[in-house]
């Protein structure tokens, strides 16, 4: 008896049931006492920055002080509960508050329609800003125009960062840290910062970079708080940031924090204190619980409008929370893609070079001059007891910042090569020379080869394998792009996984070839 193959019609149903189960459980939990929760547990955990002067920064004693700080202090108060700070970054605050690690984010968040498909952003705004570019008294850079092509310094995470990469083609190179941005930047490693307008004045009224100026602010928007999801904790929120808008709260803790006068504070403050004919306050509850249309900023960012598979894992990812983001987002697809050809690139250049670098410094360790083998035993000694991260941070920061100064900037491609090269060669020029050594010296070079090919393999796999640390010198491989990406869309899981496989996948390549290589030495 024929079986008749499974209808797709089947599939596609199955596919909605569960669809419908996780809209359903969605919605279930938008009802959510979640205020009651954070009572029970007697705390508001507060996810804040520590290297965002004076939103969050640590002062001498330590502690986390700063405008965010205040403000989450004053929404644990509305709860009825003490605040614990917890610190974030601009690349894992999003993770953080997906994992429940954090209550809430008041953490120099822009609010977008992306994000606010991840979290609840908190309506409205408790501040606002656009971004700016510190650059050199006499940079070239004048206006926004002119950055178009030119390097910028950045910091993992910023929402300024596609903006300026697919609206103004600019090539950004972003760090880990603010410090490591603020670094770069002095050494002629960018023509200049990218970063939130507020900081960037904040940073020039200390008076730490005489000869610098700023570009005008651009791509402006609120910054919110964010919960994890709709409920009553998130209600209050709203309701505190709104009753801190009409008292001025906001506008005092900007001008205890010296900063700037916010165009947004003013303009959100004139709407939020605004009365209608009945005296009554324009911006409040409707019926249906949420704020009128004209006082809500829905248009910040336009959704994309996707068709085809885009439009299938765009719901997958707004109904089940399963997200990749590079399958329907062309800036981030195209990151990616260019990250992946950056790992692929590294990683053969890194196992070239370190086998290079092994072939030469094994025939100088097996010198007959005594004082050769000597030094090439201490120089290859250095770099195989030096962690490599350390290596990249010496020679891109250290050596690369001194002739940065003269006007020759180090790539930071071409010093991550050397330096992993170096780094792996050292090891596979000691495994050489003692498979020469082993053999007496009578052996031919395809015996010292094939005697030392384990140990050289295991070098090479482990260096590719470390090709993802030199994201922190900003070159832009699979760690720095998913970490953005991450950043952006709060999928860490996803891509954490896709990231897992590549890298499998480059490595089980590498393996290969070697295996290959060691066929063709073993047949001649």
């Amino acid at each position: 008896m024929n079986r008749r193959p499974t209808a797709p019609w089947s599939l596609l149903a199955l596919l909605l049931a569960v669809l419908a189960v996780a809209a359903s459980s969605a919605r279930a939990e938008d009802g959510a006492d979640t205020l009651a929760a954070v009572r029970a547990k007697g705390e508001l955990v507060a996810g804040v920055k520590a290297d965002y002067e004076p939103f969050g920064y640590r002062d001498a004693a330590g502690a986390i002080v700063g405008f965010d700080v205040d403000v989450a202090t004053g929404l644990a108060a509305a709860a009825g509960v003490p605040v614990r700070l917890v610190p974030v970054t601009s690349a894992n605050r999003m993770q953080k508050l997906a994992a429940g690690e954090v209550d809430v984010l008041v953490a120099t968040l822009g609010d977008t329609v992306d994000r606010r498909r991840l979290v609840r952003m908190i309506e409205p705004g408790y501040y606002g800003g656009g971004a700016s570019v510190l650059v050199p008294g006499d940079s070239a850079i004048r206006s926004w125009t002119d950055v178009r092509g030119r390097s910028l310094c950045a910091v993992q995470g910023a929402l300024w960062n596609r903006l300026a990469a697919a609206r103004l083609l600019a090539d950004i190179r972003a760090f880990g840290t603010v410090r490591d941005a603020e670094l770069a930047l002095r050494e002629g490693g960018c023509a200049g910062w990218l970063y939130d307008e507020a900081a960037l004045k904040h940073q020039l009224a200390s008076g730490e970079w005489p000869g610098y100026r700023l570009l005008p602010a651009e791509f402006v928007s609120p910054w919110a708080v964010a919960v994890a999801g709709e409920g009553t904790l998130a209600r209050l929120f709203d309701d505190t940031v709104a009753g801190w808008l009409r008292d001025g709260r906001l506008a005092e803790l900007e001008a205890r924090w010296k900063l700037p006068p916010s165009d947004y504070l003013r303009e959100a403050g004139a709407l939020w204190t605004r009365r209608d004919a009945d005296g009554e306050w324009h911006c409040r509850r409707q019926p249906d619980g949420l704020w009128p249309a004209t006082c809500r900023k829905l248009d910040l960012i336009e959704a994309q409008d996707l068709r085809g598979l885009g439009g299938l894992i765009l719901t997958l990812r707004d109904s089940v929370g399963v997200d990749f983001t590079p399958f329907y987002d062309p800036f981030s697809r195209e990151m990616f893609l260019r990250a992946l050809a950056t790992t692929l690139a590294l990683a053969a250049a890194v196992v070239a070079g370190s086998l290079v670098a092994g072939v030469a410094g094994a025939a100088l360790l097996r010198s007959r001059i005594r004082a050769v083998a000597a030094v090439s035993s201490v120089l290859l000694t250095l770099p195989r007891m030096t962690p490599p991260l350390l290596q990249l941070y010496l020679v891109f920061f250290g050596i690369g910042g001194l002739l940065a100064a003269r006007g020759l900037p180090l790539p930071a491609w071409l010093v991550s090569v050397v330096v992993l090269s170096l780094y792996a060669g050292a090891a596979n020029a000691v495994a050489l020379a003692e498979a020469a050594a082993t053999l007496g010296g009578t052996g031919r070079l395809r015996q010292v080869a094939a005697l030392a090919f384990p140990t050289v393999m295991g070098s090479c796999v482990n260096i590719v394998k470390a090709t993802a640390m030199v994201s922190a010198v900003a070159v832009p491989e699979l760690v720095h792009a998913s970490t953005a990406i991450i950043a952006d869309y709060g999928n860490g899981g996803v891509m954490m996984n896709v990231l897992l496989a590549c890298y499998v996948a480059i490595v089980l390549a590498v393996v290969y070839g070697f295996s290959l290589l060691e066929r063709g030495m073993a047949h001649r």
